[in-house]
């Protein structure tokens, strides 16, 4: 009898100390639970990235190693710089025609190539070389913009669309950015297509003080796009 009372005192008291707030472990293991998976997803994140930057990388690697060769792309320059009102000088060599651009207010480049993939045997899928390279010749082109960062980008568009077996990468930024006594205004492109095993790629930037001068590179990209033929 004795021990019937006091289990009963006992579960009453262990009730009123629980209702108290007194006891919480659950509470507890909530917050620990939700900390570790806090720190669990940004650990994964960097690991993510990290990951993509070597992927990509090898492939870099991969595709200059592999069998590929260069065509002349010539006839393509002469007729997109047909008219074009900036100051410029070519150079031709290593595959690639390099152009530079000197403007009143400012200047920048072009760089134009044609590889020939027919012979390269890279186990890649078309998308994935045009999206791939595309990004590393966009990155490397806007870092000749001295001074600019993907902050100061005002605009940007990417896309990559495919059909049959040929495609087209294009991606392009704009650029304006104020010190509060001028403003520099900047664009840079590049646009790649993939047609018949021969990849053209087309990558520039400029920048000047003068917006008109940004515009006017804006529609020499435009006409290097319509003259490559996809």
């Amino acid at each position: 009898m004795k021990a019937k009372v006091m289990t009963a005192i006992l579960a009453a008291f262990m009730l009123t100390m629980t209702a108290c707030g007194t006891i919480s472990p659950p509470i507890q293991n909530a917050v620990t639970e939700t900390t570790t998976t806090t720190a669990e997803s940004i650990y994964d994140s960097a690991a993510s990235s990290e990951d993509e930057k070597i992927k990509t990388d090898t492939f870099i690697a991969e595709f200059f190693d592999s069998d590929i060769s260069f065509v002349d792309t010539s006839e393509l320059v002469t007729e997109a710089m047909k008219g074009c009102s900036f100051d410029n000088e070519i150079d031709n060599s290593n595959g690639m025609q390099k152009i530079t651009l000197k403007g009143t207010n400012g200047g920048g480049s072009v760089e134009v190539m044609c590889i020939d993939l027919s012979k390269s045997g890279l186990p890649y899928d078309m998308e994935y070389i045009l999206e791939n390279l595309g990004d590393h010749y966009f990155s490397q082109t806007a870092a000749q913009m001295n001074g600019i960062t993907e902050d100061d980008f005002v605009s940007s568009y990417r896309m990559t669309s495919s059909v049959v077996s040929k495609g087209k990468y294009q991606r392009y930024s704009s650029v304006q950015k104020s010190d509060g006594m001028a403003t520099q205004f900047g664009y840079t492109e590049t646009y790649a297509v993939l047609s018949e095993n021969k990849l053209t790629v087309v990558s520039g930037a400029f920048l000047s003080s003068d917006m008109m001068e940004r515009q006017s590179f804006s529609g020499l990209m435009s006409k290097f796009a319509n003259n490559v033929k996809y």
